[in-house]
């Protein structure tokens, strides 16, 4: 479809695919119209829930901080052989049942909250040891249901390390040095372990959040952040059409390759971009209507299964509901 978007031009983003994965023009058009006449709600996320974020009270500068924290290990909540098997990151934290991404973020709102360690000190950050990491994460119960705590551990270690250096020690220093430039964020962002990923996933929700809590406004759209969630649900409704070899992957939870990984997320891309010119809607509403969306395209029972509650998930009017098809996993990876 080819990617036209002038800031995912400027930053020379590879987004071929076309072996494996292609897009579905018609269904595609068919989700952008219907987002047009549903006219689902427009306004970014604030992100201000304090069960999982830092109150306004805070200073921004430890706002900004605690986002980029935590999006510098907002990757991989599943178990891939470790414990026997699949698994998810989930458990109760601070008395909150919750899992994936808010098991992080609650998490980390306990620390800070208990002052169990000073996670917004970039020095000390740095030289954060991974026995203080399990205890971070370890649930209510005394289980550890974070996997990959090693990766995280190098996120942690290098963004503490480069915030000290270059930075002053705040990640709130790095945004105010962008004057509101997408860009500038983006390329400055790439300088730290955690953001390197080519399709710029983390850093992409780490400018949603800061964005929509009001530390900064971006003088150019923030694109989707392509995780494995948004492009699972791109699959199921027939945006996005898969070859036999990954649709046999994809329903009987195979692992992909890191070509045919990387080619999906390509395609899932291209496809929001396409969307983002012709709703007229920035990437973070649109990354929000799909984010939220995921509790209910489910990879087991999802609504569309559930009768009557069919019409809770936004896109059922045009969804192919190829619900055979799993969500989709490498092995190892440290971008989402």
């Amino acid at each position: 479809m080819g990617c036209n978007f002038l800031i995912t031009n400027r930053l020379k983003l590879n987004l071929q695919y076309g072996n494996h994965v292609t897009i579905d023009k018609n269904t595609l058009d068919m989700t952008c119209d219907l987002i047009k006449k549903k006219g689902f709600n427009v306004k970014p996320f604030d992100w201000r829930d304090p069960v999982f974020w830092l109150e306004d009270k805070e200073s921004k500068a430890n706002v900004s901080q605690f986002f980029a924290i935590g999006n510098s290990i907002n990757f991989r909540y599943w178990w891939t052989g470790e414990k026997n098997g699949n698994g998810k990151c989930e458990g109760e934290k601070g008395g909150v049942e919750t899992r994936g991404a808010y098991y992080m973020w609650r998490s980390l709102k306990v620390c800070w909250d208990q002052d169990f360690y000073p996670i917004l000190d970039a020095r000390k950050l740095s030289k954060i040891t991974l026995i203080d990491v399990n205890s971070i994460f370890q649930d209510d119960k005394g289980a550890r249901p974070m996997p990959a705590c090693d990766e995280r551990l190098k996120n942690w270690r290098d963004l503490g390390k480069k915030l000290y250096e270059y930075w002053s020690g705040e990640f709130y220093n790095l945004v105010k040095e962008t004057k509101g430039s997408l860009y500038q964020f983006i390329q400055y962002s790439r300088q730290f372990r955690a953001f390197d990923d080519p399709l710029c996933k983390m850093t992409m929700v780490n400018a949603i959040m800061h964005q929509g809590r009001g530390l900064t406004k971006f003088d150019e759209s923030i694109f989707p952040a392509v995780d494995d969630k948004l492009p699972n649900q791109q699959v199921r409704t027939g945006i996005l059409v898969v070859d036999k070899k990954v649709g046999d992957k994809l329903k009987n939870r195979v692992y992909l390759s890191s070509d045919e990984t990387r080619e999906l997320r390509n395609a899932s891309l291209d496809a929001f971009i396409y969307m983002m010119k012709k709703t007229g809607l920035s990437g973070d509403v649109i990354d929000n209507m799909f984010w939220f969306n995921r509790t209910k395209c489910r990879t087991e029972r999802p609504v569309c299964e559930e009768g009557e509650e069919m019409e809770k998930c936004l896109f059922h009017e045009i969804c192919k509901r190829e619900t055979e098809y799993k969500f989709h996993l490498t092995k190892d990876t440290r971008y989402f």
